[in-house]
């Protein structure tokens, strides 16, 4: 399912040169399920949204608090990514500790997966799970963003950033460089 939403974005925008569509889109607003906004106001979660201009997708971050025990402190976050393109989401989990280690180069540990780390993060993927696929939307995991598009033709004057589109550009970046900064 998900390659055929892959393929039918190419053709729609990215071969059929449909850019006003596009932009169309990319400044429609997406707005979280009432169940996960009801979520993070009982469970005492910050939400932020980080997308306030116009873009192919939609980003939120939801901080989780801190945890602190002794001398552990940890902060969880959880970041969802929603396409406006497609009917796909994204779900990132991190976390963040201060480095006690007196050789320490980074003052704080950082790390991300797909897999919640806590059982709020995890809570929080059910729901948005849920929400979602209710209104028939596909998780792409990190191994689908990451796997690159092939035979891929941008307008001249269209500079990537790097040499490879990958699903997750044409699903959630405006890899056409066409929508206001």
């Amino acid at each position: 399912m998900l390659n055929s939403q892959i393929e039918n974005i190419i053709n729609m925008y990215y071969q059929g040169e449909n850019e006003e569509l596009y932009v169309a889109k990319s400044a429609e607003r997406l707005e979280l399920p009432l169940e996960i906004v009801a979520f993070c106001a009982t469970h005492n979660v910050e939400l932020k949204i980080m997308t306030n201009y116009e873009n192919p997708s939609e980003k939120w971050y939801f901080t989780m608090g801190k945890y602190k025990e002794g001398n552990f402190e940890v902060e969880y976050t959880t970041i969802l990514s929603v396409s406006k393109l497609a009917n796909v989401y994204t779900l990132e989990h991190s976390f963040e500790v201060l480095n006690k280690d007196p050789n320490k180069i980074e003052p704080v540990l950082i790390g991300d997966a797909e897999a919640a780390y806590n059982v709020g993060q995890f809570d929080l993927e059910e729901l948005v799970k849920q929400c979602y696929e209710a209104m028939n939307f596909t998780r792409m995991f990190w191994v689908e963003a990451l796997r690159t598009v092939e035979n891929i033709h941008f307008a001249e004057g269209i500079t990537l950033f790097g040499p490879y589109v990958t699903q997750e550009d044409i699903l959630f970046r405006d890899v056409l460089d066409i929508l206001p900064d």
